[in-house]
């Protein structure tokens, strides 16, 4: 058994993608190997994922930091302008306010996910 490799390839270079996911939504194309367009108008997720004893989560703590790196193009839990991320992982941390598995969570506009897009 073989494991799925994700990565970008220009197969799916330009395709719209759409992520929800605890509340959060925002359009997504990846344009290139290090570089996914978040498209302004992303709803964020209010609250972060936290720990059983009611701390931050490691990706919670993640998401806080890239939330401040951007604040100047958040208003109100909404992204105003275009912002560009490395990787989906990076993406989905950013909009679900921590968590994991991007790939499953963006779909292109027949429900088809970037996991799938990207299986070989």
């Amino acid at each position: 058994m073989t494991k799925d490799q994700h990565r970008w390839s220009e197969e799916i270079g330009g395709i719209e993608f759409i992520f929800t996911d605890r509340g959060s939504y925002g359009r997504v194309v990846w344009q290139h190997r290090k570089e996914l367009l978040l498209k302004a108008g992303a709803r964020l997720t209010p609250d972060p994922q936290l720990n059983k004893d009611g701390s931050l989560n490691y990706s919670a703590r993640f998401a806080k930091a890239l939330r401040t790196d951007h604040a100047e193009k958040i208003v109100d839990g909404v992204t105003r302008q275009d912002i560009i991320f490395p990787s989906p992982n990076e993406l989905g941390i950013f909009l679900r306010f921590g968590g994991d598995n991007t790939w499953v969570s963006l779909k292109d506009q027949n429900g088809k996910s970037l996991h799938e897009w990207s299986k070989y």
